[in-house]
Parts: C-alpha cells; structure tokens; sequence
C-alpha cells in the first residue's frame, strides 16, 4: 500500500512537471502593440505624477505667462523656492544660497515664466552670468540666451514666489568721457580673490550685471599700447567699468580699478633702458605655444654696446613684473626688481656678480607669499645660463612663468599653471 501511494504521488509530481514544461515551450513574446500599450500606461502614470507635483505646489494651473527677459531683478535674501516644478521636491528652500545675505549684493535674476495657480504664482527665473570665450566677441551668445555652453549654472536656476522678485536697474550710472588716455598695468595677487569671477582680467562685450549674459576676452591683447575711455558706467553692484579704444577702434569695457592707470602710455624699454644711438635694442617674446591660461606672453629686452656684448636685459615676467639686469664682463652685477607701477621693490648689486635673490611681495600689497613672489638666479658656471627668473610658484596648482637667458642673451620662456582662477 505505501508503494501504491507512492507510485501515485510520483506520477501526479511528474504529470505536473511536464504539464508546467509545455507552457513554458508554448509561452511567445508579447506583440508590438502590448509593448506599446504598457509603455503608453507607463507615460501616463509619469504623467500624472508630474501634474500631481505640480497641483501640489501651485493647485490649480491658470496661465503660464512668457516674461520680458529684458527686466532685471533682485530677489528677497534667503528668498525660499522649488528647483523644479514637477519633481517630487515637496518643500522648498534657499536655492544653492544664491540669495543669501552673504550674495544678494552680487546677483540680478531675469523672469522667464510666470506660472499663476490657485494657491500661489511662481517664476521662473534665471540668475546672469559671466561667460567667458577665446573666440570674438562677436559670436558671443545672445544677451537673453537661456542655454549657453560652458556656463556655471542651469538654464533656470528656480521657481520663487512672485512677490520674492523686486525691479531693479541694472546700470545705476552712466556718462560719456572725452577720450581719456588710460593704459594697462596688468594686476596683482591681492585682489584677484575678491574680485567676483576675475572681472579686472577681462574685457566684456556689455557692462557686468547689465544682462543675463555677458561675455568676456583676455585684456592680454591690450598690454603695451596706448588705451582710451569714451564712456564710464557703474552697475547696481557696485563696480565701475570703462569703455576703451585703441587705434584701431573699440575694445570693450573693462574693469576700473588698480588693473588700469590714467594717463599717456610709456613703453618699459622707454621707461628703464635708456637705449642709447650707439647701442642695438632686441626684443624676443614668448611663443604661444610655450603659453598658458590668460596671461599675457613674457617678453625680454637687450641692448647691446657698439661691440656687440649685452650690457642690460629687462625681463617682462609672467604677472607683468619690470625685471632689470645690468651685465658687465658677462657677468649680472645688478638686479632691479619693479612692481606694475615701477616702483623698486627690490635691488641688490654685486660687482663681483651676483648669486641668487628671492622678491617676495610686499606685505598688503599681494594676495599669496609664494604664488606671486619672484625669485632669480645668476651666473651659473656649470651652463651657458646668464639668469634665469621664475614669477610665481612653480607648482601645477598655480601660476607662474620662467625665463633663462643665455650669455649670448637667447631666451627661453615658458608658462603653465592655473592662469583662469575661475
């Protein structure tokens, strides 16, 4: 009897065996048209999500409303607002500290929806920005553009209440000047770090802050030649901006400040070397391709006597530095080391020739000990090298610039570094 129940119970488990074998041979895919149908089920159920998250924040949608993008705005500090309108974001908060009352003072906002429901209205807004481009100014984006390549933040950066966003004028001062002479002196370390996204190193195609897009070139082009300012404007942050021409037409504006000294244009070999009718001048510059970042290309000056032995060489470093070497019997005696108005800032002499110096910069006046002080060394007997001077710290993380000069008053010049800062 217990082989019988046996017997049978094995028969019944294998019957069910095969049966569930045939459906497994007989199961087909389901056709296009069921894949379509959950994939539209799927849609739909996102769908109704995403109007439920907005029901949640606005209630019900009544208009959607295309704003002048022209209208700038400030925000309230710490002004709470959604990212998104139709994620799952069910409360809101200070988007990314923007206006904070730590940054309130830097930002102006463009509105570029308004979205009016039964429990409240929220715009879209959009903080301006800086781009920054090697390519003419002409191809910048447009001033309203939302989306542009490359720049800091999202083509909408949040949905606030309307009542958050307060008119403003983006250019609080304007007037136009009678070509008054101004130069470039480059810049220091000190305020680089406080100057919101390097605007003293640039040249913009409309004033900062006066449009959401504003757009930017290196002032490099612009060193050793003479400057004129045909109008003056001061936007609601607070900065005042030039506009500049040379000889060859308008520049664009740039940033008043210690970057830009008044007045008539003196070369460095005019103002330091004194080139005397006996005497040969030669100028070398560094070759782009020896060149990072934004700074300008170094350069080196030498004058020669009437029997051909270089008597003086004006090293023009990396962040702009005058650096005067008097030579006498092949050999460097002295060094004057200048700041970008032409103030010594150091000078050491040897008749026997000199060893090595080290310029650090002046306290107050730089922002880093190390990342903007110079250091030269002379002499090398175990090379050809005359000098060789380093602006900066050579480091991959930051800025600086070398130059060694031969006996024959060859130069080679290299730069490299983190030169944007940005």
């Amino acid at each position: 009897m217990v082989t019988s129940k046996f017997r049978i119970g094995k028969f019944i488990l294998l019957s069910s065996l095969v049966t569930c074998l045939g459906a497994v041979n007989s199961y087909t895919p389901a056709s296009a048209a069921d894949q379509s149908a959950v994939s539209t089920l799927r849609q739909q159920a996102k769908t109704h999500r995403k109007l439920q998250n907005l029901r949640d924040k606005l209630g019900t949608l009544q208009k959607v409303v295309t704003d002048d993008r022209h209208i700038a705005y400030r925000l309230d500090k710490k002004v709470r607002g959604y990212y998104e309108l139709t994620d799952r974001e069910k409360h809101t908060s200070i988007l990314g500290d923007l206006a904070s009352e730590e940054h309130a003072h830097r930002y102006n906002f463009m509105a570029v929806r308004t979205y009016y429901g039964s429990k409240q209205t929220l715009v879209a807004v959009r903080m301006y920005d800086l781009y920054d481009t090697y390519k003419p100014l002409s191809q910048a984006p447009a001033p309203t553009q939302l989306a542009v390549y490359d720049f800091d933040y999202e083509p909408i950066t949040g949905y606030v209440p309307i009542q958050a966003l307060h008119e403003v004028q983006p250019v609080v001062h304007r007037k136009k000047l009678a070509n008054v002479p101004y130069y470039l002196n480059m810049f220091d370390g000190y305020h680089m770090a406080n100057t919101y996204k390097m605007t003293v190193m640039r040249v913009w195609n409309a004033i900062p802050g006066s449009q959401p897009n504003v757009t930017s070139n290196d002032v490099s082009p612009y060193m050793y030649q003479q400057l004129y300012a045909t109008r003056e404007a001061t936007n609601n942050q607070g900065r005042t901006y030039l506009y500049l021409h040379n000889k060859k037409g308008p520049i664009g504006w740039v940033r008043k400040s210690h970057q830009l000294s008044q007045g008539k244009y003196i070369s460095p070999v005019t103002r330091l070397l004194h080139v005397q009718q006996h005497e040969r001048l030669t100028r070398q510059i560094q070759p782009l391709a020896t060149r990072h970042g934004y700074h300008l290309s170094q350069r080196v000056y030498n004058v020669y006597d009437r029997y051909g032995r270089l008597t003086r060489s004006l090293a023009m470093s990396y962040l702009f530095y005058p650096n005067l070497f008097i030579i006498k019997n092949n050999r460097v005696v002295t060094a004057k080391f200048y700041d970008h108005y032409y103030h010594v800032v150091k000078s050491v002499h040897n008749a026997k020739g000199l060893k090595s110096v080290t310029v650090n910069p002046k306290p107050g006046t730089l922002d880093y000990w190390d990342d903007n002080s110079r250091y030269a060394a002379f002499n090398d007997k175990n090379s050809d090298e005359l000098y060789y001077l380093e602006d900066g710290l050579e480091d991959p993380e930051s800025t600086y610039g070398t130059i060694s000069v031969s006996h024959s008053g060859y130069a080679v010049m290299k730069s490299s570094g983190m030169a944007s800062l940005e």
